[in-house]
Order: C-alpha cells, then sequence, then structure tokens
C-alpha cells in the first residue's frame, strides 16, 4: 500500500468489509449464543437469555457497529491519508470478530479471549493481505447477505407462519365465549393489595375488579418463587405433579409436548374451545418458551421487545452493558445515555448476570406487554381470545420506570418503591382494561388477576423470595371478575391453593375440565365452603441461588438454602415441613406474620399430626384422583 491519498481504499471497499464480517460474525454469534444457552444451561438463573430470533439480530447490531468503525477508519484515511487504514481496519475488525465468538462460550476469561483474539487477527492477516481479504469480501457479500434474509424470513416468517395455521385449525367457537385475562402481578403479595387491607391506596383498579367480581382472601401459591408457581397455574397441579422445581435443560429438537410432565395444560384445554392462545412475558427468566411454557401457547411474546432489550442480549450488547451500565447515574457514560433520552438502557432488570460480575438486562415493563397483548388481540377477531400476562414491576429492582412516571410515595425505603411497582402495576391494568373497553371487548370478558408468589420484605430475616415458605412469601391475591356470571362483592375466606385457576376457568367456559379442585361451586354459593378447593400446598426444592437470602442466619430456621422444604395450609394452621429438620407450626388468623410457632403445644402437637396425615394422603393419592377423566362442569348461574 502507497502513502499517496489515491490508494486509499474508497468507501465502498471499507463497507463492504464491515458488512461482510459483521453479518458473519453475528450470524455464528447467534448460533453460539443458542449452542451454550443449552450447554450452559446449570447458570440459567444469572444469565442473559435468548431465542432463535438472535439468528438475524445479533447480525444487524454487528453490521451496525462495524459500519460505524468503517466510517470512522475512512474519515481518518481522509484527513491523515499516509497512514495505512486499511489494513488497520482490517486488523479491528477481525480482532472484534475473533472476541465475539471466543466470548460468547462464557467459558473463556475476558483477558483470555482478548489475548487469543489479537493473535487470530494477526494470523489472518498474515496469512492474507488487506486486498486480498477486501477481494474476496467483495465477491462473496451477495451470498453472505442473501443467507441472512434466509434466515430472517425462515425464522420471522415461519414464526407467523405456524401461528397462522394454528389458528386456521382451531374449532368453531361457541357462540358468545368470553374473552379470557389471566393477570399474573409477579412477586405481589396479597397484604399490599389495597383490598387485601393494605393501609396504601396501591391498587385503586384491582380494587374496582374485587368489588364487582370475587375475592378469594387466602389464596396461596404452590411455591414462594417463579418457575414452580408458573408451571402450576398452567398445569393446575402441584410441584410435585408437574417436576418443575428446578430449570431443566431444553431438549436440542425443542420441547414439543414433554414439557411439564406432558401434563395438560390450560392453553391446550381452551383451543379445544376455539381459543386462540397467547403468553407476554415480563418475567424472562422463569416464565419463557425455552422453559417449556410455550405448550399450549400459540403465540408466546418473551425476549427482544424493544431495540435496547435486543441490543444487550447481542455479544457486544452484553459487553456494553458489562463495562458500562452498571457504573453510577453520575457516570459520564450513564450521563451521555440520559443526554441522548435513551432511557430504556438505563433500566434495570433482575435478569442477567449483573450480581455475579456480568450485565444487567433491560427491563420489559408493564406498558409493553399491554403493546403486546394489543397488537396480537387486533390481528384476529374470529375467535375469543385466552391471553396469559405477567407483570413484573413489583419484583426487584422495586419501584416503576425510573423516567417518564411519578412515584406516589417518597422512595425512602424498599417498601416505599415495592408499593410504587404495585402502584403502577395497577395503573396499567386500568389502562389495559380501558384498551379492551374501548374496543367493546370488556362486554364479555373473564379477567383473572393473582401472583405467582409474595415477598419477604425483611420479615423472617429474609428481603426477598424463594427462600422459605413462611406466610408473606406465599399469600397471593385472587381475584375473578366475570360481570353476570361470577357474583360481585363476595369476599371468599378459606384458603385454597391458586393453581386451581386452571380447573376453575375451564368450569367457567364449560369445557372439557382435566384439572383438579375446581372453586366454582363456592363462588356460585357466595363462599358456602371449601370443600372443592385445591388444597393449599407449597413446595420449595433446595437452591442453591437464593440472594440476599438472610439477614439474620439461623434465627428463624431452616432456609430453601440447606434442603427442601413444604408446607400445607389447613384451616386456621399452617404447617411447614423442613427435610432433616424440627417442623413448624403456625396459626395463621392469629398470628399473621408467623411468629410463634405452636408446634410446642398440646394443641399444636395434635393439630401437626393431622396435617401431617394430610399430606401423606394428598402424596399419596393417584392421578385419577387429582384430575378426574372428562370432568365437565357447568358454570354458576
Amino acid at each position: 500500500m502507497t502513502d499517496s491519498a489515491s490508494s486509499q481504499s474508497p468507501l465502498r471497499t471499507f463497507l463492504i468489509t464491515a458488512i461482510w464480517l459483521g453479518t458473519m460474525t453475528g450470524l455464528v454469534e447467534g448460533f453460539g449464543l443458542l449452542v451454550f444457552q443449552h450447554i450452559n444451561w446449570e447458570r440459567w438463573g444469572p444469565m442473559m437469555h435468548v431465542s432463535a430470533e438472535i439468528f438475524w439480530i445479533s447480525p444487524i447490531v454487528d453490521v451496525l457497529f462495524f459500519v460505524v468503525l468503517a466510517l470512522i477508519a475512512r474519515l481518518f484515511a481522509a484527513i491523515w491519508p499516509a497512514t495505512q487504514v486499511d489494513r488497520g481496519l482490517m486488523y479491528v475488525l477481525i480482532y472484534l470478530a475473533a472476541y465475539d465468538w471466543l466470548t460468547l462460550t462464557s467459558r473463556i476469561s475476558h483477558r483470555a479471549c482478548i489475548i487469543l483474539a489479537l493473535g487470530i487477527s494477526a494470523a489472518v492477516n498474515r496469512w492474507a493481505s488487506e486486498r486480498e481479504l477486501a477481494v474476496f469480501f467483495r465477491k462473496t457479500v451477495v451470498w453472505v447477505l442473501a443467507a441472512f434474509c434466509l434466515v430472517f424470513m425462515g425464522i420471522q416468517g415461519g414464526s407467523r407462519l405456524k401461528e397462522s395455521m394454528a389458528v386456521g385449525q382451531l374449532p368453531a367457537p361457541v357462540p358468545g365465549s368470553p374473552n379470557v385475562l389471566v393477570i399474573v402481578v409477579d412477586t405481589l403479595r396479597a397484604d399490599h393489595v389495597s383490598s387485601y387491607g393494605c393501609n396504601r391506596p396501591t391498587t385503586p383498579e384491582i380494587d374496582r375488579l374485587a368489588r364487582e367480581g370475587t375475592l378469594f382472601e387466602n389464596a396461596v401459591a404452590t411455591s414462594s418463587w417463579s418457575l414452580p408457581s408458573h408451571a402450576s397455574l398452567i398445569t393446575g397441579r402441584y410441584p410435585f405433579e408437574h417436576r418443575l422445581q428446578a430449570v431443566e435443560r431444553e431438549p436440542w429438537l425443542g420441547w414439543g409436548n414433554t414439557s411439564l410432565a406432558a401434563l395438560p395444560t390450560a392453553g391446550e384445554a381452551v383451543q379445544k374451545l376455539g381459543y386462540r392462545t397467547g403468553a407476554f412475558s415480563a418475567n424472562r427468566t422463569y416464565f419463557s418458551a425455552d422453559l417449556g411454557f410455550g405448550r399450549g401457547f400459540l403465540h408466546f411474546e418473551d425476549y427482544f421487545h424493544s431495540p435496547a432489550d435486543m441490543f444487550v442480549r447481542t455479544l457486544f450488547g452484553r459487553e456494553f452493558a458489562r463495562i458500562y451500565l452498571k457504573r453510577t447515574d453520575h457516570s459520564l457514560p450513564k450521563r451521555i445515555l440520559r443526554g441522548l433520552r435513551l432511557y430504556s438502557l438505563l433500566d434495570q432488570d433482575a435478569e442477567g448476570s449483573g450480581s455475579f460480575g456480568g450485565a444487567f438486562g433491560i427491563r420489559k415493563r408493564a406498558d409493553v406487554v399491554n403493546r403486546e397483548v394489543l397488537d396480537w388481540i387486533d390481528r384476529d377477531t374470529r375467535h375469543p381470545f385466552f391471553a396469559f400476562l405477567n407483570y413484573f414491576d413489583v419484583h426487584d429492582p422495586y419501584g416503576g420506570p425510573r423516567w417518564g412516571w411519578q412515584p406516589r410515595w417518597p422512595q425512602g425505603t424498599e417498601i416505599d418503591q415495592y408499593d410504587n411497582g404495585a402502584s403502577y402495576v395497577d395503573e396499567q391494568i386500568a389502562s389495559l382494561m380501558q384498551a379492551l373497553q374501548q374496543r367493546g371487548l370488556d362486554k364479555n370478558l373473564l379477567v383473572i388477576v393473582t401472583s405467582d408468589h409474595g415477598e419477604a420484605l425483611g420479615q423472617h430475616g429474609q428481603e426477598k423470595h424463594g427462600g422459605a415458605l413462611y406466610w408473606e412469601q406465599i399469600r397471593v391475591p385472587l381475584i375473578f371478575w366475570y360481570p353476570g356470571h361470577v357474583p360481585a362483592a363476595v369476599r371468599i375466606t378459606p384458603p385454597l391453593s391458586n393453581a386451581t385457576i386452571a380447573s376453575t376457568t375451564m368450569a367457567l367456559l364449560g369445557g372439557e375440565n382435566p384439572f383438579p379442585g375446581s372453586s366454582i361451586d363456592a363462588m356460585s354459593k357466595a363462599g358456602a365452603n371449601g370443600e372443592a378447593f385445591l388444597p393449599a400446598l407449597s413446595e420449595l426444592a433446595q437452591n442453591k441461588y437464593v440472594a440476599k437470602l438472610e439477614l439474620n442466619p439461623g434465627r428463624y430456621g431452616p432456609t430453601a438454602l440447606t434442603g427442601d422444604m413444604r408446607s400445607l395450609v389447613a384451616g386456621p394452621w399452617h404447617l411447614i415441613q423442613f427435610k432433616g429438620e424440627t417442623n413448624q407450626l403456625y396459626n395463621w388468623t392469629n398470628d399473621p406474620g408467623e411468629m410463634s410457632n405452636q408446634l410446642g403445644t398440646p394443641a399444636g402437637r395434635s393439630t401437626s399430626s393431622e396435617i401431617e396425615s394430610e399430606l401423606k394422603q394428598l402424596y399419596q393419592r393417584p392421578p385419577s384422583a387429582n384430575a378426574p377423566p372428562g370432568q365437565r362442569a357447568a358454570p354458576p348461574q
């Protein structure tokens, strides 16, 4: 290469080089991120997650990044024509490609990746000159771009075509079938909902649904963390039945019908009635299609909800988040992002390995979930919809959006922020209901509001959830709103499992019911009894990844760090069994904080024995006892 300006490669060559290397880097990256997500599945909790769309998202991000570098290099060449910019650009881009491919394994240190990538770049550039590589890129760039287009059309077009064909094969719905909206407010404990006794007006819209519907005062989640609890909500079964108490490796060819112990799901059941089914998740760590929750849902939206979310799931996006987005709000990178009004990049989520030295993900807010579900609803009016929503804004890090939303309470404490998160979600539920009303879809609509688990908020020496099965971590709201079909202003006191949602929904729709424990009789009789309820069993497997668990280690007894546990709420009593440890028994009606263990009292010993007997019978019941085949229930009049 000469030192004259005329010998410099034209801009077109710089761009072709960047596009070729960026596209190829991204295609390999997308494949590698998916492959190593499978291989490294045991680190699922502290991991950033992807699905097939990463195949086309990574090339777009890498091409944009490489093109920017090429433009900078061309500008540099125009200002300082005597420099060998062509060779320098080739070194840099090949180095970045090598670093990308080495880093995505998550098995090599960053320092080692840097050193190896430098060596690879030097070797490639010794093997061929920059002009030889540029000629090769120019001749083959069309084929590389064609490969990208095929990948894009195959993934996006294939997904749309698959859903369209599945909808076309649905049976004709029964005239007058209601639309169904299941709203899971992740991590919302019942006593922080106004209608459940919170002394703050946190949830006026949920309260309205409760006044116009039926409220279950003592609904109990089947676990104190998201994965097993969501599996129970979808299958209507306990964790020991669906067996999803920890993340399982996704089969290389997808789950098919093997996920969730091949149990019937709510989505599958309503599809037989002609329903379109969709899931919309803001909890991308423990409620995603990757984990097998896609069965029964014709449409599932979890990852890639925004350009910012797409960016941080790519390799270079993760590196950017790891290096820059973990800094304080006063740091220069964050000040620049705020100046550019790129607030979504600064709205951190719990997903990702930020607590372990990696990158935090981007929060998916409730307004985004609303937009996704409304866009999906608007696509087809021939079939009623069954939409399952997960709002994640009450989950830590607490609070609503940091920009563009005004907190209702001063954020002096974690409880203030927690309640602000509940208030924000409630506003978004109101917004969604208003949007459905504008479409005329509120006239024949069944709405169910619940949560997957509660939150400790400092009680029993714990900050978050998933560490134990105390009342604050398993008691959740449960409200059915279906004017004209569900009694209004009714509060049902007996405890029940919120896994009963699947069976109760089918009972209200009048379809074949493969699920146990409907609460339909209690609603139709205005809470006369709880004999048909699914017993309030909760289970928690040992979990070594529980974060911020102990404020006072050992003071309150065993936790999920030390072993499995299970509990059963029977009447006013709550028995908690710990593997290899002494049980605990509480009267939750008189002692909702569960601070006084009654196991040592005569009444406590007798009660504990009776509940233990119930537990044994529950675990010994054959599957047919849990789910009578062909059971059919009529909705209440």
